[in-house]
């Protein structure tokens, strides 16, 4: 007689633990993501800490945790994590009572982009797995992994205006009558310009810093458009991706040179309005981490035409502007509105990708 009453205890016991699982089994269970940083580099490998909680008295027998990640990010292999399809990222936990697990996860950034993890599902299931519950817990990680960037000797640069010392640089050539301190030697920095003594002091190479005689400012245009007749879908994203490098590497030479830059392009930002994006020059770091999460946040698909997108430059009666256009074709159509910008007092200059 008394294994029939254990028999039907334990169906009791299980109907019960069912019904709670159904009814309070996600309840106060969360979880939470962040990274370690918003901003990384290409190839840079940054942290991701989760924190999995279960604030009451009822225990989770079996849960499961479930989420799609752009496979951008390359995680670590763990032991309770399951990544299926490079994308799909499952994970199972038992949770007692008032516990917290948390996970650091070791992450590696191997495509530019915009990571925003924003969800995350929640499985719970009776201990026969014959009941669940299922809700979907919001999460709000974000990482912006910037462009890589290339050396100004691996660029096709047009032979003139502002590379350096390889040119002369037309809207910021130095009066060496204006001093304004001194700074670390860099590449690009002729030799006459190496303040010697400071040098000595230092026991790094110091250069001479000299004040701007020239206002003119650097506008960057990126034309996601590989070839006139294409539709909206970029046929060749690789092009664009390495001219998304190309404005990158310009943009911070311009920075580190106290050159005022801004940014242009026909495409469009990820998780943003189908439009496209214009950042007026200036300068500062500030101005400088702008402009790389645009260009992270870029999508390869056009928002515009090339050709709507300069006629939209021109209604703004520009000038005292130098403009690089980073393109992979130029026609008839792009040197009609090449000429008008030069007619209006602007340079302008053509790097084919």
């Amino acid at each position: 007689m008394w294994v029939y009453k254990l028999i039907i205890a334990a169906i009791v016991v299980l109907i019960v633990e069912s019904v709670a699982v159904m009814k309070f089994g996600l309840s106060k269970v969360s979880i939470e993501r962040k990274f370690d940083t918003l901003h990384a580099q290409l190839g840079q490998t940054v942290h991701m800490i989760e924190t999995i909680s279960n604030r009451k008295l009822l225990p989770v027998p079996w849960l499961k945790v479930e989420s799609r990640i752009d496979s951008g990010l390359r995680f670590g292999l763990q032991e309770d994590l399951n990544i299926l399809q490079d994308e799909f990222h499952v994970s199972v936990f038992t949770m007692l009572p008032y516990t917290r697990i948390i996970r650091t996860h070791t992450v590696k950034c191997t495509k530019r982009g915009y990571y925003h993890l924003k969800s995350a599902a929640l499985t719970a299931r009776s201990i026969t797995g014959t009941i669940s519950a299922i809700k979907d817990e919001t999460t709000d990680a974000k990482l912006y992994v910037f462009p890589g960037t290339l050396t100004l000797s691996e660029l096709n640069l047009p032979s003139h205006s502002w590379q350096g010392d390889r040119v002369v640089r037309r809207w910021i050539l130095e009066d060496p009558l204006i001093f304004a301190g001194i700074r670390e030697y860099t590449t690009s920095d002729p030799i006459k310009n190496i303040n010697w003594k400071a040098t000595a002091r230092m026991g790094t190479l110091q250069v001479n810093q000299y004040e701007p005689t020239a206002n003119h400012r650097l506008m960057v245009f990126l034309n996601v458009d590989t070839k006139p007749d294409q539709w909206t879908v970029t046929d060749e994203p690789e092009r664009v991706e390495y001219g998304i490098s190309v404005a990158a590497t310009v943009l911070e030479y311009a920075s580190r040179n106290v050159i005022e830059a801004g940014f242009c392009t026909n495409g469009y930002l990820k998780d943003m309005e189908k439009e496209p994006v214009r950042i007026e020059p200036a300068g500062g770091k500030n101005h400088l981490v702008k402009m790389l999460e645009c260009l992270a946040r870029m999508v390869i698909s056009r928002s515009i035409t090339f050709y709507t997108l300069l006629d939209r430059e021109l209604e703004n009666n520009p000038g005292n502007t130098d403009y690089l256009f980073i393109t992979a074709y130029v026609d008839d159509g792009i040197e009609e509105r090449i000429r008008r910008l030069r007619t209006k007092g602007n340079a302008v200059e053509i790097l084919r990708i």
